[in-house]
């Protein structure tokens, strides 16, 4: 049987979330090498890592979103400008 693509989703979130909670782990344990009981908190630090490229990323695309407005409509305004003077 095929599994749908809402668990799918979810299982690569997860294997995603666990990767890079482990890498953090790890380079936490090579920083602070008298901690070693990181392990069982990967998956939370994997998850908030997630969660904070998401953020990361939807704010940067926020940005942009907002210069490619601003363009968009000072050109728009530049275009009715010369068609009222008839330069265009």
């Amino acid at each position: 049987m095929q599994k749908d693509l809402l668990t799918q989703l979810m299982g690569f979130l997860y294997s995603a979330a666990h990767y890079l909670g482990l890498g953090i782990v790890g380079v936490v344990q090579r920083i602070l090498p008298s901690v070693k009981t990181l392990e069982m908190l990967a998956d939370p630090i994997g998850f908030l890592g997630i969660l904070t490229i998401f953020v990361v990323l939807v704010s940067v695309a926020r940005k942009v979103a907002i210069v490619v407005l601003v363009a968009g409509w000072a050109l728009i305004f530049v275009r009715i400008v010369l068609m009222a003077f008839k330069v265009g």
